[in-house]
């Protein structure tokens, strides 16, 4: 049996790359706007990939369309394999000119804006010619992008345990009690459980992972906080706590700068349990990494003393 041929093999990568952007942006109009192609064109590339595949991929409701269940399992391959070009494309090139090449990196919000920042200035300082690419996500997101092969290394705050992810602890990150100096001058020198108790806090979201993690905390020091403000995000937190309007539980790393500098105080809390995030990386197993990849995680060896899998 013939396999196919180079056209034929370079027209279904297009359209598995047609059916992802339909898939990402809701509908053919907006897919066919980003990929500066007609909507018909766009109909044609999916129905022809419906035929090739004998299957059909969607659904309707009313302008937008929705993924069948085999829709779903084709655009899980269909990513993959996508960014799986991608990344031999990368490697030749690389190949061609040593030092060059591109890392990706994927990781939660809080480990983009406060730990990735010096260690990819350090890595650039080293190689120069290297493309940094960043996504962030939540840690759910970050392991799908890892397992989907859209970066090439995650950094992650949550346990991870998956047959095709090696995880390799990085740093411990204990959670403090922070207030701006004012606030914290008319506290005590040391803050007792029924003095937390009664201060207003700034906290995370409901229902996100870090918020339930400060909730479970705070219940077994025998506290209900008072929540006076909530966000989406450890900026908006440490920038009203430091104008003084309460009090936040909070990761080191996402304020050991603020904590340097003296726009926020650790609160002498004995009551607070020793805790901590670990910050892992974690990493497809078994596959063939870059020379680029290769150089981020000896990086990341010497910068956190661990051993990584450098295959």
């Amino acid at each position: 049996m013939r396999g196919p041929t180079r056209r034929g093999s370079s027209m279904l990568l297009q359209h598995l790359t047609t059916f992802c952007r339909v898939v990402e942006e809701g509908s053919f109009t907006r897919a066919a706007q980003v990929l500066n192609l007609t909507q018909p064109s766009v109909t044609k590339q999916v129905g022809a990939l419906e035929d090739y595949l004998q299957v059909q991929l969607f659904t309707r409701q009313g302008k937008r369309v929705h993924l069948t269940p085999v829709g779903e399992l084709v655009y899980d391959y269909a990513r993959q394999v996508i960014h799986l070009v991608q990344r031999c494309e990368e490697a030749v090139r690389e190949y061609r000119s040593p030092g060059s090449g591109s890392v990706t990196v994927g990781c939660v919000h809080t480990i983009g804006l406060f730990t990735l920042p010096e260690l990819l200035a350090a890595y650039v300082r080293e190689h120069p010619r290297v493309k940094i690419n960043v996504k962030t996500g939540n840690n759910r997101e970050t392991v799908t992008m890892l397992l989907h092969g859209e970066v090439d290394v995650g950094l992650v705050t949550t346990p991870q345990v998956h047959e095709r992810i090696e995880v390799v602890p990085l740093f411990e990150d204990p959670l403090v009690v922070v207030a701006g100096p004012s606030f914290a001058a008319d506290l005590p020198p040391v803050v007792s459980n029924a003095d937390l108790a009664q201060l207003p806090f700034i906290g995370y979201v409901r229902g996100a992972r870090f918020r339930m993690t400060t909730d479970q905390v705070l219940e077994e020091m025998g506290i209900q906080p008072q929540f006076v403000m909530e966000f989406d995000n450890h900026e908006a937190i440490k920038t009203m706590v430091a104008l003084g309007f309460g009090i936040a539980l909070e990761p080191v790393s996402a304020v050991q700068r603020e904590l340097i500098s003296g726009q926020l105080v650790r609160l002498n809390v004995p009551g607070l349990p020793r805790l901590s995030r670990t910050t892992s990386l974690i990493l497809r197993r078994g596959e063939r990494r870059s020379e680029a990849v290769r150089a981020f995680l000896s990086l990341l060896e010497q910068r956190y003393n661990v051993t990584i899998p450098t295959r």
